[in-house]
């Protein structure tokens, strides 16, 4: 599924990995309402009404075969960042996955990395001052699960501009 969901975002490259770039800003469609209001009051009771106001998907409609759904809240942000939850949708409910403060923007590569045994894809979300999210979609044999990393000069092949030969090295703070 995560898969399927990069696929979708970006344009294939044979040789080398793609990606694509995008907002989360298209308004709730009728069939999820119910759903995304019963989370909001679930996660967001004080300001439920305003929250579901303000609540926007990236909709590409591959939420509907079991892909991620990606919400965004607009309202009680800390500048551009707002509450963003990663989502798996059912037929009764939206199981959130992860929530984190994020800008609108979102890059996914295409490109799958092994991350602690599992094939991974990137989901790369814009945090403060050029600062940036890493969010690692995961399948394995327990369902998805994701994991996050705070990473300042994160790259995708859906920005050519930043090169991981480019990247300055990882400093090394361990015990001598």
């Amino acid at each position: 599924m995560i898969l399927a969901t990069a696929l979708s975002l970006t344009m294939i490259g044979v040789a080398s990995a793609e990606g694509a770039r995008f907002r989360i800003e298209d308004p709730l469609p009728d069939e999820l309402k119910g759903r995304i209001a019963a989370l909001i009051r679930s996660e967001r009771p004080r300001d439920a009404d305003a929250a579901l106001a303000a609540a926007r998907i990236r909709d590409n409609g591959l939420w509907r075969e079991g892909a991620p759904l990606l919400l965004r809240i607009e309202t009680g942000c800390h500048g551009d960042l707002c509450m963003v939850m990663i989502g798996k949708v059912t037929n009764q409910a939206i199981i959130p996955q992860l929530t984190l403060g994020a800008g609108p923007t979102v890059s996914v590569s295409d490109e799958l990395v092994e991350l602690w045994g599992i094939r991974s894809t990137s989901f790369i979300f814009e945090g403060h001052g050029g600062t940036k999210i890493d969010v690692w979609g995961r399948r394995g044999d327990q369902g998805d699960s994701w994991i996050a990393d705070a990473c300042g000069s994160c790259f995708s092949a859906s920005e050519p501009s930043l090169k991981p030969d480019l990247l300055p090295p990882p400093s090394d703070n361990s015990p001598d």
